[in-house]
């Protein structure tokens, strides 16, 4: 039993700014996105020369994509083993200080139309990343057997409330028209306040909750030998590759999509924000209702990935050949609904093939793996949607349908 676990009443409010820390970290990796967009693809943000051509924009879109999960891969396990070693309390604090510096280094990028500082501040943002799964690891500090799942339970709800607010603040206040003073820089402002204040919370209402401090070596490499521990080892390679498919069409479709809306509609910031808190609301209902009701009624779980797999094919297809505004909306739903119990499927078929005392490496192993999609998803969007915007929609249907395949092939080898 922990010595440094509260009583009950006291452990909830311990845990508030834990699950601010989570909140604002999903916040951060969405918050971006619809100003980001018209930043760099609109030719009079004034943050990418007007004169600078197509490709080289859309290059400078994907890449500001891909910096914060390129850092997040690096980071994220050292900062784990950091928090092993010097205590939660102080590597979270470290993170947000970071968090709210990145944020203010974004906007200095904006008001100073210099791009290579923008793209500086999305790599220092990836840096601070790893915040979730530490803030996740004390709030199962603070769990009792009992309580546990019930508490990560919440930490899937706060990541989806993250993903509807974070959209929506960066797309509203980013736009005059919803008030004089508002600018592209306001939402970094706002997120940077946010992070500080956050901080100051921790500080006085969260007690350090690991016992015993740990001293790892810190490998700068670990991420990328944890990537490779997935498809060195016989029995994860084929399920590795699955979840390397399907996340890799997911990051494709999630990088273009606010892409296409704004080439295709002329979406304006609040309303990609709209469309990706609305992504947000699908996420929250799949994982706390519609994965339970699948659950009564699949066989099992590579079978219902299977399922689910094959629905996000049809919807990234469906995407990638409409031209209605609203289709693509009802593609929406069910593409990222899917994906979510895609997700959820495959982490349960991780976690099964590992025992009690290796669950945090099969975690390691597919943050590794979703890092480096999103990395390869991100510098991969702006040529292929530089050669059509609809391209990088159909290869998100081809890695679903993949992978679909790839998991029928596990379940007959495996079952």
């Amino acid at each position: 039993m922990n010595t440094y676990l509260p009583k009950s009443k006291s452990t909830l409010m311990t845990m508030l700014p834990l699950f601010m820390v989570i909140l604002i970290d999903v916040m951060g990796i969405v918050l971006v996105l619809p100003v980001l967009t018209l930043l760099i693809l609109q030719p009079d943000s004034g943050m990418v020369s007007a004169g600078t051509s197509p490709f080289l924009r859309d290059f400078y879109y994907g890449l500001a994509m891909a910096l914060y999960p390129l850092f997040m891969f690096f980071s994220t396990p050292i900062l784990g083993d950091l928090s092993d070693k010097f205590g939660r309390k102080n590597i979270l604090l470290l993170c947000l200080l970071i968090n709210s510096l990145s944020y203010l280094t974004s906007a200095i990028g904006i008001i100073s139309h210099s791009l290579f500082i923008f793209l500086a501040s999305r790599a220092i943002a990836g840096i601070a990343a790893g915040t979730q799964p530490i803030a996740s690891a004390a709030i199962i500090d603070l769990s009792t057997p009992e309580t546990k799942t019930k508490n990560l339970a919440w930490v899937v709800f706060v990541s989806s409330i993250g993903l509807i607010i974070g959209p929506l603040l960066g797309g509203m206040t980013a736009e005059k028209n919803m008030a004089s003073w508002f600018s592209y820089q306001t939402p970094f402002y706002l997120a940077a306040g946010i992070s500080l204040l956050n901080g100051a919370l921790l500080i006085f209402s969260y007690r350090e909750t690991l016992s015993e401090k740990k001293h790892h070596a810190i490998h700068l490499t670990k991420g990328f030998m944890l990537f490779l521990a997935a498809f060195l080892q016989g029995n994860f390679r084929l399920l590795s590759t699955v979840f390397f498919c399907f996340m890799l069409g997911w990051s494709l479709y999630f990088q273009t999509m606010n892409w296409l809306l704004l080439d295709k509609f002329h979406y304006s910031t609040s309303q990609l924000g709209i469309f990706t808190a609305f992504m947000g609301v699908v996420f929250a209902v799949t994982t706390s209702i519609i994965v339970r009701i699948v659950m009564r009624f699949a066989s099992g779980e590579t079978s219902a990935f299977v399922v689910a797999a094959m629905l996000m094919a049809i919807a990234g297809f469906g995407s990638c050949f409409s031209n209605s505004e609203i289709a693509q909306w009802l593609w929406m739903i069910m593409l990222a609904g899917s994906e979510v119990l895609c997700y959820t499927f495959i982490l349960s078929i991780f976690s099964g093939l590992a025992d009690s005392e290796s669950q945090g490496w099969i975690m390691g192993v597919t943050g590794s793996i979703g890092a480096i999609t999103w990395t390869v998803g991100g510098l991969l969007a702006g040529p292929l949607g530089y050669v059509n915007i609809h391209l990088p929609l159909f290869i998100t249907g081809s890695l679903a349908l993949g992978s679909a395949v790839l998991m029928k092939l596990y379940r007959r080898k495996h079952e």
